[in-house]
């Protein structure tokens, strides 16, 4: 075990590696911005129709498995300077970086409304797509705690006040943020005097557990590295690059397919982007259940909407105010609360079945087609 003042440097470390990311996505915003006021077009990369798709896609991809990487190189270095497992798996419980990257980034290009659809989307298709097709493909019963069904009742009601003034203000994201803190230090002092662990990430546990030179993934000729002490501070480094490369080439998508096809904002994040930031989720709650851990699929579910409604709306806020459009305060907030209330009604009773999975994955369709009929475009003069 390192000594406090070690386990303290890494802290401050990891802290200033991620500000990183932030500066670096503000620098380029900002340049965009100044290039447009000086007469030129450029708007991070200027991307336009199947481009702008292509741009979307491959940023995704590239930002997903950074982000795998960056959890994976940030455990392995936090487990050598003596920060407990546990710890790493519970903070990091419901935590969405991938999210949290585009919605940094979007937000630098005054696309903060695209963010905000990504977190409320998020938010909905962790119940409606996520936890369905978790129970449509491995049925389970389950034991939830009653305090944490009433969190997950609860959380989307903390978005009210805000969505009611008509807009988040960065004072108002600050709250956010404090919430976020609140919750996670509520639930982390839950687990640890519990006999079992709910609130656990599988992908950190599985980081956290797996010895040195173990980790399958990697090519063979780099998994030996894996045993020199510089190695995962190292993909830090090259993880962060890879989710500020991803993040800009998703936002130039994001952008260009507003622009080419006059879509709202809002749509956009919480349909189209939300649907490819949700494939691993998927994954993610798939694999715990199919082995048997349904308590880990449904503790991810729960962090991961703790988080979304609050650290994540928060994140998105501080960049500038978010005006809301009516179909937010009107639509999208009353669905999230439904899917919240259901889906714990149903863990309440202890079994997710085919037919309850199939009950949500067809609510969340007619939500989509919904939105898609009646919010896509912008009406003409927008």
């Amino acid at each position: 075990m390192l000594p406090v003042v070690a386990r303290r440097g890494f802290v401050v470390a990891v802290t200033v590696l991620l500000l990183l990311t932030v500066c670096t996505g503000s620098v380029v915003a900002q340049e965009a911005g100044e290039g447009g006021e000086t007469g030129t077009d450029a708007e991070l990369l200027e991307v336009s129709g199947w481009t702008a798709v292509a741009a979307l896609l491959i940023g995704t991809l590239v930002l997903i498995a950074s982000v795998e990487l960056l959890i994976h190189a940030l455990v392995r270095t936090a487990l050598r300077f003596g920060v407990s497992a546990f710890l790493l798996a519970v903070v990091f419980s419901g935590w969405e970086f991938d999210n949290v990257a585009v919605g940094l980034f979007t937000g630098f290009a005054e696309m903060q409304n695209v963010a905000l659809g990504l977190a409320i989307g998020n938010a909905v298709s962790i119940f409606g797509l996520t936890l369905a097709l978790g129970a449509l493909v491995f049925p389970f019963a389950v034991d939830v705690p009653d305090d944490y069904l009433v969190m997950t009742v609860a959380a989307p009601l903390l978005l009210v006040p805000a969505l009611l003034s008509g807009s988040l203000t960065p004072a108002m994201s600050v709250m956010f943020l404090m919430l976020y803190v609140v919750i996670f230090a509520y639930i982390l002092q839950r687990e640890r005097g519990r006999d079992r662990t709910f609130m656990e990430s599988g992908e950190v546990h599985e980081a956290a557990t797996a010895p040195d030179g173990a980790e399958t993934r990697l090519p063979a000729p780099v998994r030996s590295l894996t045993r020199y002490d510089w190695f995962w501070p190292a993909m830090l480094v090259v993880a962060i690059g890879g989710i500020v490369l991803g993040a800009e080439g998703s936002a130039s998508g994001i952008e260009g397919i507003l622009e080419t096809w006059n879509l709202t904002e809002t749509f956009l994040g919480v349909t189209v982007i939300t649907l490819l930031y949700t494939l691993d989720d998927v994954v993610l709650i798939l694999e715990p259940l199919r082995l048997g851990y349904s308590d880990v699929a449904v503790g991810g579910v729960i962090g991961s909407l703790l988080f979304f409604v609050t650290a994540n709306v928060g994140i998105v806020g501080l960049l500038g105010t978010i005006h809301f459009r009516w179909e937010t305060v009107f639509v999208h907030l009353p669905t999230l609360l439904g899917f919240a209330a259901l889906s714990s009604y149903l863990l309440w009773r202890g079994e997710l079945t085919k037919k309850h999975g199939a009950l949500l994955l067809g609510l969340y369709v007619t939500y989509l087609l919904v939105n898609v009929q009646f919010f896509a475009t912008l009406p003409v003069g927008e």
